[in-house]
């Protein structure tokens, strides 16, 4: 299998490598909680000789908790509405729709021209999977996206939203609940604790409380929200067992499932 020369690439963050790294050493795990051959695929053809793709014990059990929750809560949706909208925002090198298409559903991918160079040299459109070269802080990608009437939207934001500031992530909000009523998002946050420390990709924005989510936007509702620190127990060294009794350890990262207030429950409240 050819290898994909790195130098002809273009300039993108090395913190794409890591998620795909991650996924693909589950998918070799003799009891996996989930199998990625396309990560695996994609792995074996690109040089990370010179490339950081191991993020450590935390962030690797993060990755692969968010990746599982994920997968799990948007199949059950996609059971219910076969023909739903996924919004894949901030895509990167995400293999989602490999794991999860049912060959009905309709996908978007969005992220930053030079990411979504890259992801086309994995991925190819079609009539049901579409590429947007946009900024999510972009407001006009949304007219972008044809939503058939009554049709289900689901938004998936993975390891994307902490890199924004607060006032960035309120915008976003708003954003959503304008065009997607009704729609679900999910996206992973960090404890605030997390927030501004000296690290090679700062995180900008965090929540000490899931349920605080719901003071960014009068229309978010928040459906449910999992700790990182409770899950994959079995997989956490002792060192992590204990660190995980400090609620900022236990919370640095939850993964949140929210939804939009649909337009005639906006009305009601009015």
């Amino acid at each position: 299998m050819q290898t994909t020369n790195r130098k002809d690439w273009p300039p993108i963050s090395e913190t794409l490598f890591i998620p795909l790294a991650a996924r693909a050493a589950e998918t070799t795990r003799k009891n996996p909680i989930f199998t990625d051959e396309k990560s695996l695929e994609m792995l074996r053809t690109i040089d990370t000789s010179t490339t950081v793709t191991d993020g450590g014990e935390l962030a690797t059990q993060g990755i692969l908790a968010r990746t599982k929750v994920i997968d799990d809560e948007v199949k059950k949706i996609i059971a219910q509405t076969p023909n739903a909208v996924i919004l894949n925002l901030g895509a990167g090198l995400d293999t989602r729709m490999n794991r999860i298409d049912n060959g009905l559903l309709t996908w978007f991918d969005l992220d930053l021209p030079e990411v979504i160079s890259l992801r086309s040299r994995f991925f190819s459109e079609n009539d049901r999977v579409r590429f947007i070269s946009k900024s999510v802080l972009d407001a006009s990608w949304v007219e972008e996206i044809p939503l058939p009437e009554n049709s289900t939207v689901v938004i998936v934001a993975e390891g994307l939203l902490m890199y924004f500031p607060e006032e960035d992530v309120i915008r976003f909000f708003t954003l959503l609940a304008k065009r997607f009523s009704g729609a679900h998002l999910f996206f992973d946050v960090v404890h605030r604790f997390f927030v501004n420390k000296k690290m090679s990709s700062p995180f900008l924005w965090g929540l000490d409380r899931a349920k605080d989510i719901e003071k960014l936007n009068e229309q978010v509702r928040l459906v449910q929200a999992w700790s990182t620190g409770n899950l994959l127990k079995e997989r956490q060294s002792m060192l992590i067992r204990i660190l995980n009794l400090l609620p900022s350890t236990r919370n640095r990262s939850q993964i949140l499932h929210i939804q939009f207030a649909r337009e005639d429950a906006q009305s009601n409240r009015r």
